[in-house]
């Protein structure tokens, strides 16, 4: 059934996707704060302000909101990102009851949080234990230092816990200013997909406070400054036991929905898959490590395409040139009709599994309104990613992948004299 966009009388966006006969509904509530909005001295508090959400409203209890989803088997969760906050839940919504019990408790949380100090001391130390699991995770860590190596000193970079001393600085006033600005009267886009009354939905989201009106993204920024991407070949050392390879380039945050598509068949073809040129080469062909594969991510104004493997010590240099080869491969023997239509089928299976759950459609309708994108259906998905051109998807290739913007970090144990020569001196 046909997307619909609104902006109610508060401000609020609303997007919904009905699916006829569903008994299933996902809510998604998406804030536009995150790590990025956050200045010295109060670094953390939008991952810590997430956490406090579920900690009691003027209604309910932190245990009263648990069991409201416990109860119904539903899914209720949230996260923080750098530019983002979003609180989610899907639920059987066979019984209406069920959906307006979920979609209360929800507008609930996005006013009428009280943040008990008692409950707020409790957190800080479960937000600090988060921390300390994240510098002991290599895949989180690694990420941090991808941001930090291509937009240092940046507040792009910044980790989106903060650190212990950050949150540990905190307030509860500081949080109270901070929920009011960011949450109860900031910009909020409301998802809906499943089965929807749409008449309680809108009545429902209307009863809130004013918002402050959203910005199109695709035409505007939150943010004044540049995010200036820095070309580096950085070698640092990390207690982990294997050491991990980037190569990264920066991709437009204005990108086209043709370019978006192509850059999905680009990215299946390079690394996304188990027949994929980085998972044939490096682990297939050469057994040179287990890990290895390729992502994107895109901001306001900020964006990077990666190609990545995790190895051992011992084979880095070379794991190193053997990714970057394959990375130019794309640009010396360019993407064959077989790697094309083998993307192409693959991801409109994807999307035709996807259409059977209602998050992937909520998250969908979130990422293609985000970059500004037409909010479409399943269908004309499909035929974008079909009617996709080879010279297109060449010519996005040739553009992304610029040597002369190409970043790189290695990640892990220390190395050898001998052995960051090799990666240092490295042409590719």
């Amino acid at each position: 059934m046909p997307v619909k966009k609104q902006i109610l009388s508060n401000n609020i966006t609303l997007i919904t996707q009905p699916v006829l006969n569903s008994r299933v509904t996902t809510f998604g509530f998406y804030f536009s704060v995150g790590s990025r909005f956050e200045n010295e001295g109060e670094h953390g508090i939008s991952h810590f302000t997430e956490h406090m959400l579920f900690k009691g409203t003027a209604s309910k209890s932190n245990r009263e909101i648990s069991l409201v989803f416990d109860r119904m088997g539903g899914i209720f969760n949230a996260f923080t990102e750098r530019e983002n906050v979003g609180v989610y839940c899907t639920v059987p919504s066979e019984s209406m009851e069920n959906y307006k019990v979920a979609l209360d408790t929800l507008c609930d949380l996005t006013e009428n949080c009280t943040f008990p100090p008692e409950e707020m001391e409790k957190e800080r130390g479960v937000v600090q234990s988060e921390i300390l699991a994240v510098l002991d995770d290599p895949d989180d860590s690694a990420m941090d230092e991808v941001a930090s190596c291509v937009w240092p000193n940046q507040k792009l970079s910044l980790a989106i816990t903060g650190t212990s001393d950050d949150v540990n600085s905190i307030t509860r006033e500081q949080m109270l200013g901070w929920y009011k600005k960011y949450f109860t009267e900031g910009e909020l886009v409301v998802i809906v997909c499943g089965r929807i009354d749409e008449e309680f939905l809108v009545e429902t989201l209307q009863a809130l406070s004013t918002h402050r009106p959203a910005l199109e993204f695709f035409r505007h920024s939150h943010f004044s400054e540049k995010a200036l991407w820095n070309v580096e070949k950085r070698i640092l050392k990390a207690r982990f036991s294997q050491t991990q390879i980037f190569c990264m380039y920066p991709l437009s945050s204005l990108l086209s929905f043709e370019e978006y598509i192509s850059l999905l068949i680009f990215n299946s073809a390079a690394g996304e898959t188990m027949s994929s040129r980085l998972f044939s080469s490096l682990r297939e062909q050469s057994g040179l490590c287990y890990s290895v594969g390729s992502f994107y991510t895109t901001y306001e104004n900020a964006g990077l395409w990666s190609a990545y493997a995790v190895c051992e010590k011992s084979n880095a240099a070379q794991v190193y040139r053997r990714l970057s080869d394959e990375i130019s491969g794309f640009l010396e023997n360019q993407i064959s009709d077989e790697e094309i239509e083998i993307s192409k089928e693959r991801l409109c299976g994807s999307e035709i599994l996807g259409e059977t759950r209602t998050a992937f459609l909520m998250q969908r309708l979130w990422n293609f309104y985000s970059m500004g994108f037409p909010l479409c259906g399943t269908e004309k998905i499909l035929a974008g990613i079909r009617s996709a051109e080879k010279r297109d998807i060449i010519e996005f290739i040739a553009k992304l992948l610029n040597e002369e913007k190409k970043a790189s970090l290695v990640y892990g144990p220390s190395l050898s004299s001998r052995q960051k020569k090799e990666i240092l001196c490295q042409k590719k």
